[in-house]
């Protein structure tokens, strides 16, 4: 077999594996930084699901993330924002795969915050990585998604969301589709537990979801559950000084787990 012809089939493959590896129905995929559903992260809810932070304490985060265990599949992400009163506002970077089948992404959040609820608005830009960087390459495939999320306290320890990320599209498809997802969550004294529904392209029902978190000192923990397939996974953050380390393992019964790690700083609880 040729060079030519080597790197071609080579290609190929690195691109049917990340389609596999990121066919998970109404999954987050650019900023999908280890947090649970409920309570909010400061990143990982603001930046892929457009749920603002409650508080406005500037947040840092950076982070990598494993696809099912593949290397070649690693999403590198920052982000960082921050309040002043009601207002919310963020950017964020990142890339996934390799130069050849990745791209890179640019996230922007801006929203507002009352007592009982908030609402942001996020727009996405991504590049296919035909260079290194991505945003440098030139005659490279361009895409942009715009949607927007909130969530309020219906009562008290109780609260609900909406989240819908490509109300608005143009250029270059998304690498995953992101349709309506709605949840809700509640404090059950020590324990939050919440559920959400997504649907999902192509399937007869949407996608479900479910976990339970809680806080032990200066630890938070939880496990979370998702149909189509069934699968589980299991997440761990620790604060010290201001400082945030956190890591979670979702399973799957077929590409394998997916690892994710981040350390961030500032954001408050």
């Amino acid at each position: 077999m040729s060079a030519e012809r080597r790197m071609v089939s080579t290609s190929v493959r690195r691109v049917v594996l990340l389609a596999l590896a990121l066919a998970r129905p109404a999954s987050a995929q650019d900023f999908d930084l280890p947090a649970p559903a409920w309570p909010m992260s400061p990143v990982a809810a603001w930046f892929e699901r457009a749920l603002p932070p409650a508080v406005a304490a500037a947040v840092a985060e950076a982070g990598v993330i494993r696809w099912h265990g593949l290397d070649a599949l690693a999403t590198r992400a920052i982000a960082a924002g921050a309040g002043w009163r009601a207002l919310r506002v963020g950017l964020g970077l990142s890339q996934t795969g390799e130069p050849d089948v990745g791209w890179t992404a640019l996230a922007s959040v801006a929203g507002a915050v009352v007592p009982r609820g908030g609402a942001s608005l996020r727009a996405v830009s991504r590049r296919d990585r035909t260079s290194p960087f991505g945003f440098d390459a030139r005659g490279a495939a361009v895409g942009v998604e715009v949607g927007g999320g909130a969530w309020i306290e219906t009562a008290e320890r109780v609260h609900v969301w909406a989240s819908a990320v490509q109300m608005w599209t143009h250029g270059a498809a998304p690498p995953l589709a992101r349709p309506l997802e709605i949840g809700g969550a509640a404090d059950l004294g020590g324990v939050t537990f919440w559920l959400s529904r997504s649907g999902v392209t192509g399937a007869a029902r949407g996608g479900r979801a479910a976990g339970l978190g809680t806080t032990a000192g200066p630890l938070d923990v939880w496990l979370s559950a998702h149909d189509q397939p069934l699968r589980g996974g299991l997440g761990v953050a620790a604060r010290v000084r201001g400082l945030r380390v956190a890591a979670q393992i979702d399973s799957h019964p077929v590409l394998g787990e997916t690892a994710r790690l981040s350390l961030g700083a500032g954001g408050g609880r």
